[in-house]
């Protein structure tokens, strides 16, 4: 789906940039608790959670053993453990995965989603909302200026200061947008289970010092030997939205035999940029390159790097 809100710039995507605009994203929420809980989560994510206190925050990714991507999240420090916040779409097949490897450690999984809320804040004004008691603030993310992981009771007194704070609620459509313009990735839209963690631009959230986790040995060996062949990027397309899916070619090798040099997966138009994306290149296309339709090759791409800027 191709969104567009370039028709006029919308309100909400001016409090967004301006002032303050809010969005309830949905979420799963991991408590992950008991003597070994960290050192658990210190073997199956890519993070060093090692010295996480209660109420820090790190990024991080689970990982098959050949170094692919099962999932994201965001680890919450928390008393006697820590607290996986993850998209609501990854809550099954995270679960699952964590429960496999569980047997035999001490350590409790429980599935919290139905207890809380995750309220994005986007905005200059994002840090100045009064933060309700019981609630946790947690840090930037990509386009979000901040976010608060409230219980889910209070939501309705969420709303009500929100409202009296002059905050906008956020359309899907323009949040979507400011995501694209962020390059954030979404998982199963921009990045998926076919991904290595690099190729995405997970650097945050992969510690180089820590020890032994499940995909490490391919990723340290990644970094050692060689790169990947290819890394998320930003797309502009100059003669308009490609659609996500679109895969991309060299200008001279428009024609039978063309190779995949790049492919597109999310696209948005954007008030501040025009029409943007994000996706893949190949490793040999550089920031700049234009890279053409295969389908269309009077249309193309040209690889940006991210966040975009002005």
């Amino acid at each position: 789906m191709i969104f567009d809100i370039q028709r006029g710039v919308a309100e909400d995507y001016k409090a967004a940039k301006e002032s303050l605009a809010h969005r309830f994203r949905p979420a799963a929420v991991l408590d992950v608790r008991g003597p070994d809980a960290l050192a658990f989560l210190q073997g199956q994510l890519t993070q060093d959670l090692r010295a996480l206190a209660a109420g820090e925050t790190r990024p991080a990714a689970a990982l098959t053993p050949k170094g692919k991507l099962l999932f994201l999240a965001r680890v919450l420090g928390a008393p006697g453990g820590a607290r996986l916040l993850l998209p609501a779409g990854e809550r099954e097949s995270a679960l699952a995965h964590l429960m496999k490897f569980v047997i035999s450690q001490k350590v409790e999984i429980a599935d919290r989603s139905d207890a809380f809320v995750r309220l994005a804040l986007y905005g200059p004004g994002a840090l100045e909302f009064a933060v309700p008691e019981g609630a946790t603030r947690l840090p930037e993310e990509g386009e979000v200026a901040t976010e608060v992981l409230s219980p889910a009771a209070e939501r309705e007194s969420l709303e009500r200061a929100l409202e009296l704070a002059g905050s906008v609620p956020l359309t899907e459509e323009v949040a979507e947008v400011l995501r694209v313009e962020a390059g954030r990735p979404r998982f199963g839209q921009d990045a998926d289970s076919g991904n290595l963690a690099d190729e995405v631009g997970l650097q945050d959230a992969i510690s180089t010092t820590k020890g032994c986790y499940v995909g490490q040995e391919i990723v340290a060996r990644m970094r050692t030997y060689g790169r990947v062949n290819r890394r998320l990027v930003g797309f502009q397309f100059p003669e308009g939205l490609l659609e996500p899916g679109s895969i991309l070619i060299l200008p001279d090798e428009a024609g039978p035999g063309k190779v995949e040099q790049g492919r597109v997966t999310s696209a948005v138009l954007s008030p501040l940029f025009g029409a943007i994306g994000l996706g893949y290149a190949f490793r040999d296309v550089p920031v700049g390159g234009r890279l053409l339709s295969a389908a269309d090759p009077s249309r193309g791409a040209v690889v940006r790097a991210l966040p975009f800027s002005e």
